[in-house]
């Protein structure tokens, strides 16, 4: 059952992927919220111990912190349930929600679609088949065939005769055992197309979750980009690096003048560290 609602929650992310180009309303926040705690419970689980909640920061305005508050409560509004059920929740509210807002008739498919795909698993539940029971013998039953008997003295066998019901018997029974081992072949080979399919589910999953993540690191790697003391140390490297090419094609500079023997941009060089010096000397509180 969990890999059924698996495979629908994929389902499900997909069909989201595809809403904007329908141009479909959007819904209002609380509902987007509502969808953004219920996939999170179902990726991630709990809250506690992945994400902490929002705090005011450097670099952080207000109305990004209430964001981020309302996403942090969203999430944790669904502390305790257990990831299949959470995406059981999830799928009933995006169709829920897509009924209320799909106003276009491509939106309009996409939800009739993913409806048809959860009524098709909503109702399961684990049910056993019971083999069919093959004849047996026993009072009344049929002739059954019996194999020839081995004699109790020398190499001879004595062999029951056997009539036209033993050989049409005879004939059903390998029939049965030969639709017993093509049986047995389809059911190995649809737990290995189960095993494939619950295989693909768990990696669709497990590569959404990781898209999550990604793109919430690059929100927050943006943000930090963003904040004043960021700035303050782009704009103090900016200025280090100018100072150090400008130093470097001085130095050039004079080592050019120095061959051609030419002193005067030396001597302003070292009246201007002169002055430097001086006004160090006279800002610095002496020793």
């Amino acid at each position: 059952m969990a890999d059924s609602v698996d495979r629908v929650f994929v389902h499900a992310l997909n069909t989201v992927k595809k809403i904007p180009k329908t141009g479909a309303s959007r819904p209002p926040p609380s509902d987007r919220l509502r969808l953004y705690g219920l996939y999170k419970q179902a990726m991630e689980g709990d809250v506690d111990g992945v994400m902490e909640q929002p705090t005011a920061g450097p670099g952080l305005a207000a109305e990004e912190l209430q964001r981020e508050r309302d996403k942090w409560d969203a999430w944790n509004s669904q502390r305790g349930l257990s990831r299949t059920e959470a995406k059981r929740r999830y799928v009933e509210a995006l169709i829920e929600t897509m009924h209320r807002y799909a106003t276009t008739s491509d939106a309009t498919e996409l939800v009739t679609e993913l409806e048809f795909v959860w009524n098709q698993i909503k109702h399961n539940s684990p049910s056993s088949s019971d083999s069919s029971p093959k004849a047996v013998g026993s009072a009344g039953a049929p002739h059954q065939f019996r194999q020839p008997m081995s004699g109790s003295e020398g190499p001879m066998r004595i062999l029951s005769p056997m009539s036209e019901q033993d050989e049409a018997e005879l004939r059903s029974q390998r029939q049965m055992d030969l639709e017993d081992d093509a049986a047995v072949d389809s059911g190995r080979a649809s737990r290995w197309q189960g095993k494939m399919e619950r295989a693909i589910t768990k990696l669709s999953a497990e590569v959404a979750a990781l898209r999550e993540q990604i793109t919430t690191g690059r929100e927050w790697k943006s943000k930090k980009e963003r904040s004043f003391p960021a700035w303050l140390g782009w704009v103090a490297w900016l200025v280090l690096r100018h100072l150090v090419v400008d130093c470097f094609i001085l130095a050039l500079i004079l080592l050019w003048m120095r061959r051609r023997k030419d002193r005067r941009l030396e001597d302003l060089v070292r009246a201007a560290l002169k002055i430097a010096r001086e006004y160090v000397r006279k800002v610095l509180p002496s020793r």
